[in-house]
């Protein structure tokens, strides 16, 4: 999907690992994404890592550290950030 997509458009429970895993992919490709965070009834774009983050401060901590088990959640951001970074240079 990532690969063919040109954006994302999505709606997330704040502990979905999938779809968090769909946005990260996006985004390591250079690919913004809309989610429709449903608690929050509202839409977030992300299309940084900064704004990955603020996505992710809606998950609860459990669900956090169940998606750093699953999807390697905290490795994924910091390779982001490395990337993001280089680009800087």
């Amino acid at each position: 999907m990532a690969e063919a997509a040109d954006y994302g458009l999505m709606i997330w429970d704040a502990k979905s690992t999938g779809t968090l895993s769909n946005v990260i992919e996006l985004l390591s490709r250079k690919k913004k994404s809309l989610v429709f965070v449903n608690k929050e009834k509202a839409f977030k774009v992300v299309g940084n890592v900064s704004q990955l983050e603020e996505l992710v401060a809606f998950m609860s901590d459990y669900a956090k550290q169940k998606a750093d088990e699953k999807i390697k959640l905290f490795d994924r951001i910091s390779l982001l950030k490395h990337d993001q970074a280089e680009l800087l240079l």
